[in-house]
């Protein structure tokens, strides 16, 4: 996803991904609902065919998802007890710096969301923000020195029973204004927790994914 070379928002999705059909729907749902049109490159997709978003749990919905934070922001969050979403700090007067959504092109209310992102993400997602908040930029590369800070390990199935869960097509799963950590939290993960792999000079995005999934999955009985 990202800014088109008309400036536009774009979501480019692969048809041969198993959840093809559910993220195109969603998007265009998504799109839709908040007033915005969507163009569709897809020679020989019947876009009429595709089915409605589906309610509910699915087959494709990842049990865990991820958010992972600064440190800094991290204690903030702890005190509040909730992940809060950019436009609700704002609100409440902390300063906030959206990375995303100039040099991405996001609509504005992306801001309205927490971001979760799938424990295994394209990239190690989840630590390319960090990473890029760290930095001051977007920066995609898994492989770039950077600190870990805290990666927050959430119970995904139990936000979408719940009904907390939004699906924009882009995002494993967003949730509107603030979702509280209670009883969605189910371990956060340090540097601190887990080693440095021998021979690795420092940590990068994937290194501490690829560590963190490990001890979360060793630590994890829901």
């Amino acid at each position: 996803m990202g800014k088109s070379p008309c400036g536009c928002y774009r979501l480019v999705v692969n048809p041969g991904s198993a959840d093809f059909s559910e993220r195109l729907s969603d998007f265009i749902a998504y799109e839709n609902a908040h007033g915005r049109q969507v163009m569709i490159d897809a020679p020989g997709l019947d876009v009429g065919g595709l089915p409605g978003p589906a309610a509910g749990l699915r087959p494709s919905d990842p049990r865990y998802a991820v958010h992972s934070t600064l440190l800094s922001s991290h204690e903030k969050i702890l005190r509040d007890g909730h992940l809060k979403s950019p436009a609700r700090l704002a609100a409440e007067g902390a300063p906030v710096r959206a990375i995303g959504l100039s040099p991405l092109g996001e609509p504005a209310d992306y801001l309205e969301y927490v971001m979760l992102a799938p424990v295994d993400g394209w990239g190690s997602g989840s630590e390319i923000v960090v990473s890029s908040r760290l930095r001051g930029e977007v920066c995609y590369d898994p492989g770039v020195a950077y600190t870990p800070q805290a990666r927050m390990f959430f119970d995904a199935h139990r936000i979408i029973a719940d009904g907390l869960a939004v699906r924009d097509g882009v995002h494993a799963l967003k949730v509107h204004g603030a979702l509280p950590l209670e009883p969605y939290l189910l371990l956060t993960v340090f540097a601190g927790d887990v080693a440095l792999p021998p021979g690795q000079p420092h940590w990068t995005p994937s290194l501490f994914t690829a560590q963190a999934n490990a001890y979360f999955s060793q630590n994890i009985s829901v």
